[in-house]
């Protein structure tokens, strides 16, 4: 077989250029910024290049340990407790010991409609000093929706627990949602800064609970 010497150039410059790319992939991230910072919880936010939605993540440091933390997260039926307007969760299908199809039913003030949010739930790393799950909207035929409540979309949240020491752990959760409905966008863009927040100050809150 002959190689020609352009061809031999071009898959060599073709590779160099792939290799780039996903190397750029690795290291890009989205340019997040700070929007509020209260009572050791941050808030950032990000806008998407195609949504208006905002994407959000918030951070704090919880004095507990990272799997006390997972305990609370994996109690299914407990979660309204911390959970702001959630009014039941419940699991669908276990796929697995690490993925799971839940349904979550959030009320919501009149008179706007009460949402639902049918999503994939997947512990994507464990190890002694890091966890992470992820989530995502999933439509299933095992749960049709319902007449009076609005089929929301999670488009992804994530949790990451990140162990600082035996007694302190770093929660971060990123969350991007579309409630879907007559709602504008600017309220929508609040719910969005503002649950995160919440979730994480009620997640601590029920943590220091426990340890009394």
């Amino acid at each position: 077989m002959i190689f020609r010497p352009f061809s031999c150039l071009s898959i060599c410059l073709a590779l160099i250029f792939f290799n780039a790319s996903q190397a750029s992939n690795l290291t890009d991230s989205p340019a997040w910024t700070l929007v509020k910072d209260k009572q050791g919880i941050q808030v950032f936010t990000h806008k998407t290049t195609d949504r208006d939605i905002l994407k959000v993540k918030t951070q704090i440091t919880i004095n507990a340990d990272i799997h006390q933390i997972q305990a609370i997260l994996n109690d299914i039926s407990h979660r309204k407790n911390w959970i702001p307007y959630l009014n039941n969760s419940t699991i669908i299908y276990s796929f697995s010991a690490t993925e799971k199809l839940e349904h979550a039913h959030f009320s919501a003030p009149w008179p706007a409609s009460d949402r639902d949010f049918v999503y994939r739930i997947r512990l994507l790393h464990e190890d002694k000093n890091k966890l992470i799950y992820y989530m995502t909207s999933e439509d299933s035929p095992l749960l049709p929706v319902h007449n009076d409540i609005i089929r929301a979309k999670l488009i992804e949240s994530r949790y990451t627990l990140s162990a600082l020491n035996e007694q302190q752990t770093q929660v971060e959760l990123i969350f991007h949602a579309d409630p879907k409905g007559w709602l504008p966008v600017w309220i929508i863009n609040i719910i969005q800064k503002t649950l995160p927040y919440l979730i994480l100050r009620n997640l601590r809150d029920q943590l220091a609970k426990k340890a009394l």
